[in-house]
């Protein structure tokens, strides 16, 4: 299974549970284990916090955690810009090159994360992916374990695990890069995420 493919399964880990959830997260760990076996330790920790809850325990904590606790939402852009007006044009341009694809977003904001997971595996321009991994999705994943450790939460481990897969992927100094795409951002999120223009470009050929 390629990473890609494990992203996808991170995604419908991070969705509402449904009745085939626990056999989701029993077919996660051999690929697991193959791809990236530092991911194995908190995958186990978040397995163990919720091994035994039924379905509807297991939802209930689910909405507990990321519905009723804003600090904690799996919307990436409010933990890049919280409510500043850049998150609004974050969204936009992510909705721009969402358009282009079937991702489950039709009911959920562009920035949200088993949405952005899913777009992973469907960006053939690689310098698009590799700034939505470096200069968003990193820098959020680790927000967002922080405010999960912070409220309890079992899904902690289960974000920790996604968050050692997707360093895999990382470029430490994204800077160094020759790309507008690639700006630093020790000092904040960047200031868009730059995929209008290479979205566009795209449709036209597929026109």
């Amino acid at each position: 299974m390629t990473a890609n493919s494990l992203y996808e399964s991170f995604a419908s880990l991070l969705e509402y549970p449904d009745a085939s959830w626990h056999e989701q997260v029993d077919a996660i760990w051999e690929p697991i284990a193959s791809e990236c076996p530092a991911a194995l330790a908190p995958l186990l920790e978040f397995s163990r916090d919720i091994d035994n809850l039924a379905l509807t325990g297991l939802q209930e904590r689910y909405t507990q955690t990321f519905d009723l606790n804003p600090v904690c939402t799996l919307d990436i852009g409010y933990h890049l810009f919280g409510e500043n007006y850049k998150r609004g044009v974050f969204l936009a341009n992510l909705r721009e090159t969402e358009r282009l694809f079937d991702l489950g977003q039709a009911s959920q904001l562009p920035d949200y994360l088993p949405v952005l997971l899913r777009l992973l595996g469907r960006l053939e321009d690689t310098d698009l992916r590799q700034a939505l991994i470096n200069d968003c999705m990193i820098p959020a994943l680790r927000k967002i374990v922080e405010a999960l450790v912070r409220a309890g939460s079992p899904y902690a481990g289960l974000v920790k695990s996604l968050d050692t897969l997707m360093r895999l992927e990382e470029i430490p100094t994204s800077s160094e890069r020759g790309s507008p795409i690639y700006q630093a951002v020790s000092a904040g999120p960047p200031e868009l995420y730059q995929i209008t223009p290479r979205a566009a470009a795209h449709r036209q050929r597929s026109n």
